[in-house]
């Protein structure tokens, strides 16, 4: 049986996103930007996907910048936003359990001369208002903290994080991209002022995703070129990835989907806590999204338990897919100050729609006997 529950990494493209591009591509191909009857047939398509994806988020379609996925647009929203940061203002407050594409960029931005803090999580995991108050000062121009954490699943309490900065003027960005169709995402409540999104999170193509730049926000483009996306994002759009990405969106069924997560996440944890008393569930006391499970092994080196349950055409990983083509240590399970016990024995387990009952027996049964000869 092949298995897959690496649904964080990417999901399978729905039948009626991929039959929605062909059903595109088929008709149309002018470029975008040209004025005649071609180009502007595309155009309209594309508008109709940014509407699309701006009512699944409750704002307007003109806050909508499309981009080539999530890494590009937490890029454009601390770069292009540090561009334009108020005289007197370079410090940058960002958490050690981001996804590469944003520690990352923050660490690129400290290189430029920027001040940048990484708030470590509290004991369970979570980064808190408590823990952001702390670092603010004078100088605070940005705080962009992820809504769900990409290996442990842990839900970050941006909303009040995001009504605490704007209460500062402090911009406040939000990497949504595990939340996204998972979570009910409505900005006209979440007062986050930039917010990134990815299509092939949810059943999308890869290569497209979005930033939603409240209006009013500064932002200075990092790309140069044409005058694309309300000169934001220049190049010709990739419109076959956008149609997609706008079915995909109108796809999105929070609630079964998140009732099937639910079931999937509780039958999962429950039935190896049974059979393997000694497994540690990252988060497992504080709010988490039903789509990820990150599971300890200890005394297991998660190499070895990978390796092992590939054999037996079962598909988890150790996080993100972004930071390394292997398996290192988990930057984000460190920052949590778990042991390296449980640090070098965790694995991510994730779910999507596609996953069933019987898929999730016939894993807990190859784990079983894994773990069993892996620690005699």
């Amino acid at each position: 049986m092949d298995v897959y529950l690496d649904y964080a990494a990417n999901t399978p493209t729905d039948p009626a996103v991929l039959q929605a591009m062909f059903d595109f591509k088929s008709a149309c191909f002018g470029n975008p930007s040209s004025t005649h009857r071609f180009g502007q047939k595309v155009k309209y398509e594309i508008e109709k996907a940014r509407d699309t994806i701006a009512r699944s988020l409750q704002c307007k379609s003109g806050e909508i910048i499309f981009t080539s996925g999530g890494t590009e647009s937490n890029n454009l929203a601390l770069i292009g936003a540090s561009h334009v940061f108020p005289k007197g203002k370079n410090h940058l407050i960002s958490a050690a359990t981001e996804h590469p594409s944003v520690f990352n960029t923050a660490e690129y931005l400290r290189s430029a001369g920027f001040e940048i803090t990484f708030v470590k999580p509290d004991r369970s995991g979570q980064i808190t208002l408590a823990r952001i108050a702390e670092h603010i000062k004078e100088q605070t121009a940005m705080v962009s903290i992820m809504y769900v954490n990409n290996e442990t699943g842990i839900i970050n309490p941006v909303q009040e994080i995001a009504e605490y900065c704007r209460e500062r003027d402090i911009l406040f960005h939000c990497d949504a991209v595990q939340a996204f169709g998972k979570i009910p995402l409505n900005l006209t409540r979440f007062k986050a002022d930039l917010l990134s999104l990815s299509a092939h999170k949810i059943y999308g193509p890869e290569g497209s995703g979005a930033l939603f730049m409240r209006k009013g926000t500064p932002l200075k483009a990092v790309q140069i070129g044409g005058a694309q996306e309300a000169n934001l994002r220049a190049g010709t759009e990739n419109s076959l990835g956008i149609i997609g990405f706008g079915k995909a969106s109108e796809l999105i069924d929070l609630k079964q989907a998140f009732e099937h997560a639910v079931k999937i996440q509780n039958h999962f944890e429950n039935s190896l806590k049974k059979v393997l008393r000694n497994i540690l569930i990252i988060g497992e006391d504080i709010e988490r999204s039903p789509y990820i499970s990150n599971i300890a092994f200890p005394g297991i080196d998660n190499a070895a338990m990978l390796l092992n349950l590939d054999l037996k055409g079962i598909a988890a990983s150790t996080g993100s897919a972004c930071s390394s083509g292997s398996i290192t240590k988990s930057r984000v399970l460190q920052a949590m100050g778990l042991p390296d016990e449980i640090v070098n024995g965790a694995i991510r387990f994730s779910f999507g729609r596609q996953t069933t009952i019987k898929e999730i027996d016939y894993t807990i049964q190859k784990i079983t006997e894994i773990a069993k000869r892996l620690l005699n």
